[in-house]
C-alpha cells in the first residue's frame, strides 16, 4: 500500500498523513501497544488493508475493525 508506519512522540493518536507526497502511518510512541494495535488496524482497515492479502488472523482482525469503523463514522484519531 506504500505506507511507512512510524511511531513519533507528539500530541496526537495516530492515523495516516501524507507529508510531502510520502504516505505515512503515524502512532504516538507514548501509547501502550494495545492502544497503538488498535489504532494501526483502524488506519488500515479505513485504507482497505482488507483487500489484500493477509495471513487468516490479521485479516480477522482488519474485517473486524473494519466493521467497527463503518458502524463508528464519527470517531476520528485527531489532535488529543
Amino acid at each position: 500500500m506504500n505506507y511507512t508506519v512510524r511511531r513519533e512522540s507528539g500530541t496526537f493518536r495516530g492515523g495516516a498523513c501524507i507529508v510531502k507526497e510520502d504516505r505515512l502511518i503515524l502512532i504516538n510512541r507514548s501509547m501502550p501497544h494495545e492502544a497503538s494495535c488498535v489504532i494501526l488496524a483502524r488506519t488500515l482497515a479505513r485504507l482497505g488493508a482488507s483487500d489484500t492479502y493477509a495471513k487468516p488472523a490479521v485479516r480477522d482482525i482488519l474485517e473486524r475493525e473494519r466493521l467497527w469503523v463503518e458502524q463508528h463514522p464519527e470517531v476520528t484519531f485527531g489532535v488529543a
